[in-house]
C-alpha cells in the first residue's frame, strides 16, 4: 500500500443520535473518543437545542481521521457548532518518509421534519496542511438543513497565504435516496496559484452558506439577494466581497462569497442565515455564544 496516499486510522469521532417529543429535542445517546467530544448541549429559544463540539488537541495533526456521525430524528431543532477554528496542522515535515495527510468525513442523517443548522466555525490550513474534507447528507422529505463553511487560506500574518499542500472537498446530498447535489473542490497552491487562475481572483477567502429544504425556492432567493445587496455591517466597516446566491439543482439554495477576511464572510453568511431562518421557518433571530 503507498502510504503517501493511504488513509489514517481514526483517530477522534463523535455518534450522537437526537430524539424530539412535545417539541423538546434532546440528545438521546452518542459515543466519542478523544480529542473530539462533545462539550456541552443547551436549549435554545423556540425549542432548539445548541450543540457544542470540542476538540481537546491543538487541531487536526499529522495523519488523524476524523470522524462524526450526526442522527436527527423527527422534528428535531438542533444548531451544531463548535468552539474554535478547525486547525489543520502539517502534513509533511523534512525527514519523514513520506506524507501524512489528515482527513475529515462528516455524515448527517436528518428525519422527517428535523431542522438542523450545522454551523462550524472556519478551516484554517496551516503551511504545509494535506487535507480532505468529505461530508454527506441524508434528508427524508420535510427535514431542512442549513449548512456553512468558511475556509481560510492559511496564517495570513504569518504569511503562510496559499502555502498548504493540497484541500479536498467533498459536498453529497440525498434527499429520500435521490441525489439532488454534489460538489468538489481540489486545491494544490504549489500546483497552480488559486489567485491568479479565475478561481479566487485577488481573494483569499472563501464562504458557502448551503439550505437543502424543500422551502428553498426562486422567491427565497431573489427576497436573500435583496437583503444581501442592501446589507451594511454593524461596524459601519467597509466590506469587499464578491458573493452571489442562486438555486441548487433540486431542493436547495447557496450563497457563496469570496474576501479577505473572515469577520466580513462571517457577517455576510449570518445576515443569509437570519433572512433564511424568520422568512423560510418563521425563527427568531438566534444569538449563539462563543
Amino acid at each position: 500500500m503507498n502510504t503517501a496516499t493511504a488513509m489514517p486510522e481514526v483517530t477522534g469521532c463523535i455518534d450522537a443520535y437526537f430524539t424530539a417529543a412535545d417539541g423538546v429535542t434532546q440528545l438521546r445517546s452518542h459515543a466519542q473518543s478523544y480529542p473530539l467530544k462533545i462539550a456541552k448541549t443547551f436549549p435554545f429559544s423556540g425549542g432548539q437545542l445548541g450543540v457544542y463540539i470540542m476538540d481537546a488537541s491543538p487541531g487536526i495533526m499529522a495523519g488523524d481521521r476524523y470522524e462524526l456521525i450526526w442522527r436527527f430524528g423527527e422534528e428535531t431543532n438542533v444548531h451544531v457548532t463548535n468552539q474554535s477554528y478547525t486547525k489543520v496542522h502539517p502534513s509533511h515535515k523534512a525527514g519523514w518518509d513520506a506524507p501524512r495527510p489528515s482527513a475529515q468525513l462528516q455524515k448527517l442523517e436528518l428525519g422527517r421534519g428535523a431542522y438542523v443548522e450545522y454551523m462550524p466555525e472556519p478551516l484554517m490550513l496551516y503551511q504545509d496542511a494535506s487535507f480532505r474534507s468529505e461530508t454527506a447528507v441524508e434528508l427524508e422529505p420535510g427535514s431542512s438543513l442549513v449548512l456553512s463553511e468558511i475556509v481560510c487560506p492559511g496564517r495570513t500574518h504569518r504569511g503562510e497565504r496559499f502555502r498548504y499542500a493540497r484541500y479536498q472537498n467533498a459536498l453529497t446530498v440525498r434527499r429520500d435516496d435521490e441525489l439532488i447535489f454534489s460538489a468538489r473542490q481540489r486545491v494544490e497552491p504549489q500546483l497552480e496559484t488559486p489567485r491568479s487562475m479565475g478561481r479566487w481572483d485577488l481573494y483569499t477567502h472563501l464562504g458557502t452558506l448551503y439550505l437543502f429544504s424543500e422551502r428553498a425556492d426562486a422567491t427565497l432567493v431573489e427576497g436573500l439577494r435583496e437583503r444581501l445587496n442592501g446589507f451594511a455591517p454593524a461596524s459601519g466597516a467597509d466590506m469587499e466581497l464578491y458573493y452571489g446566491v442562486s438555486l441548487t439543482y433540486k431542493h436547495g439554495l447557496a450563497v457563496s462569497v469570496l474576501g479577505y477576511r473572515v469577520g466580513d464572510i462571517q457577517e455576510l453568511l449570518d445576515e443569509a442565515w437570519r433572512y433564511i431562518r424568520t422568512e423560510a421557518f418563521g425563527k427568531g433571530t438566534l444569538r449563539v455564544p462563543k
